[in-house]
């Protein structure tokens, strides 16, 4: 089973594509066109649901906000608590230039936060 996992931020989102047990990282978008980009991307990779880190700071009511129009797309949709993602995202990728890691930072993020649901047992059997 295929998820994708999301880490929003203002102006762009990380996305993250899972087709086993290990998460990848797959696109930076713009966050002004990411419904669309989302659901074409969801449909392509044949995605059984959804996963979105819901931050505890200033962007929490803006990633809530988001989250209700993700629901429109009808996708399964599992909100986690994504604290820390970004920060161990950057750590992560502190051996890479500022630029690139600038670049990199949300899909490596958006790779953390669905990794770590897949690593979490499920009484649903995701892993």
């Amino acid at each position: 089973m295929n998820y994708l996992g999301l880490d929003y931020g203002a102006k762009k989102i990380g996305v993250a594509l899972a087709a086993g047990p290990l998460a990848q990282p797959l696109a930076t978008i713009n966050t002004s066109k990411a419904l669309d980009i989302i659901s074409t991307l969801a449909e392509k990779h044949a995605v059984k649901a959804i996963i979105i880190g819901l931050p505890d700071g200033p962007l929490k009511q803006q990633v809530k906000k988001f989250i209700d129009e993700l629901r429109n797309l009808n996708f399964e949709l599992i909100v986690v608590d994504e604290t820390l993602s970004s920060h161990d995202a950057l750590m992560s990728l502190r051996h890479t230039g500022q630029r690139k890691r600038a670049r990199l930072e949300h899909t490596a993020a958006a790779a953390l936060i669905l990794q770590n649901w897949l690593d979490t047992p499920s009484p649903s059997g995701h892993t």
